[in-house]
């Protein structure tokens, strides 16, 4: 970790971030502490594109690549109160739910984001709640077109019932469930990078992404496009 890295502002509470600085491997670091170490599932290829920046590229279930790290070692992402979620992606349609990150089962604990071109391309996200008569709490933004080689910059702050997404920094128009976002229910389950939760056995990711990065805060609408005004060079 550089120094200074955890003293800027927007990294203030980061509790996960993959850069990719490996180039190479079955393991990539988070930068953020406490600096665990992340598994790459059935080998997400290790791309350069070509501002020359590091990033993976995985294949959308033809070899069921994904990054997973232990339940055990994810607690500090067992979110029920504020949170945010910040990724780079240029992803391709696989005619399913694409699985960004997640830590979660369905219909029973935690949180979890994913894009689908089935709803006029949407990113959506989603609580779960064994607790609840409604199992799952669902909001969305449109307007996340595959398939164009266009990166973008996905942005979601999590604060009270109504969430709001962010792409390439600029606030977006929300579609939310008849009773807002609700809290998840604790959840015990692994931290998934694209793939399912609890069976990592579908709705695998298609495409490149760069540091998804989860923080314990709610980040504001500068931070969002703070975010993207530091790091656009790499990508347009």
């Amino acid at each position: 970790m550089p120094v200074g890295f955890d003293k800027m502002r927007i990294n203030h509470e980061l509790l996960f971030s993959l850069p990719f600085r490996e180039g190479t491997g079955a393991i990539t670091q988070d930068w953020a502490k406490p600096l665990r170490e992340v598994d790459l599932i059935n080998a997400p290829a290790w791309t350069t594109i070509a501002s020359g920046l590091g990033v993976l590229s995985f294949d959308g279930g033809v070899s069921d690549q994904y990054l997973e790290c232990p339940g055990a070692e994810t607690g500090d992402l067992n979110f029920t109160d504020d949170y945010s979620i910040v990724a780079w992606v240029n992803w391709k349609d696989t005619t399913q739910s694409e699985i960004i990150v997640g830590r979660y089962e369905t219909e029973f604990s935690g949180w979890d984001i994913y894009l689908t071109s089935t709803h006029i391309d949407t990113l959506s996200q989603r609580h779960h709640h064994s607790s609840l008569a409604q199992s799952t709490d669902n909001c969305y933004s449109v307007g996340w077109t595959p398939d164009t080689g266009n990166w973008y910059l996905i942005g979601v702050t999590r604060s009270g019932l109504y969430p709001q997404h962010y792409r390439n920094g600029v606030p977006l128009a929300m579609s939310y469930s008849a009773f807002g976002f609700r809290p998840p229910d604790a959840s015990i389950q692994d931290l998934v990078v694209g793939t399912r939760g609890v069976t990592k056995a579908n709705n695998f990711y298609k495409g490149e992404m760069w540091n998804p990065r989860l923080s314990g805060r709610a980040l504001s609408a500068k931070d969002h496009m703070n975010i993207y005004q530091l790091e656009k060079h790499w990508f347009n």
